[in-house]
């Protein structure tokens, strides 16, 4: 269903990949619509077990949280989209019961983010007037339009580390996590991110 959408994955290909039964699979779900939902809170567990590999409440955590997404979407060469949003698009104007559904996996994946954010505020890393949960918001939607982008280009290479062509989701997404820029010179100026309290700018700068 992430790779070819949830029309196009017929009853008869998910019993045959399955390898189960009409009857089997009946018992377990007896609507295609409750088969779909069980697909939305198994894509929901593996998108916050991936989150959670990283300590998004480290300016590093979180950068390596955004390299290992693009990371396996190179690897799906661009393909499929967000392992989560592209079934949550596909279903979410269908049945108020997955847009539920829909809108509390996508909250909780914004919570893990707002989590980190908050914790990193508290040690001084973020600024006081900052807004955790804000934020978090704006890089879902960013992540979001990042994946739509990549899969509809596919214009990343193999190798999605190559600085010269990043996704239009790490990029972005970059934008809004970079906490400081060194510009090198003699006086050493630098450059810190909006986010970025200014003692975690003076910190990285040292």
């Amino acid at each position: 269903m992430h790779m070819q959408g949830v029309d196009a994955t017929s009853l008869d290909q998910i019993l045959t990949e399955s390898g189960t039964g009409k009857s089997q699979m009946y018992h377990y779900f007896s609507t295609k619509t409750d088969l779909v939902e069980a697909v939305l809170r198994h894509q929901l567990e593996r998108v916050l077990v991936d989150q959670r590999r990283f300590d998004v409440a480290t300016w590093d955590g979180i950068e390596r949280w955004l390299d290992g997404m693009l990371q396996a979407q190179a690897e799906r060469e661009f393909r499929g989209g967000c392992p989560l949003g592209s079934l949550v698009a596909e279903v979410v104007d269908r049945d108020d019961r997955l847009r539920a559904i829909a809108a509390e996996a996508f909250s909780q994946w914004e919570r893990g983010l707002a989590t980190g954010l908050m914790a990193l505020q508290e040690r001084g890393g973020l600024r006081r007037d900052a807004d955790p949960g804000r934020l978090a918001e704006e890089a879902m939607a960013t992540i979001q339009g990042g994946y739509l982008l990549s899969t509809m280009k596919r214009d990343a290479p193999a190798d999605a580390t190559c600085p010269r062509r990043r996704s239009c989701a790490d990029r972005h997404v970059r934008r809004l996590t970079e906490p400081v820029i060194v510009l090198g010179g003699t006086s050493d100026r630098e450059r810190s991110h909006p986010w970025t309290s200014r003692s975690e700018a003076r910190r990285t700068s040292r």
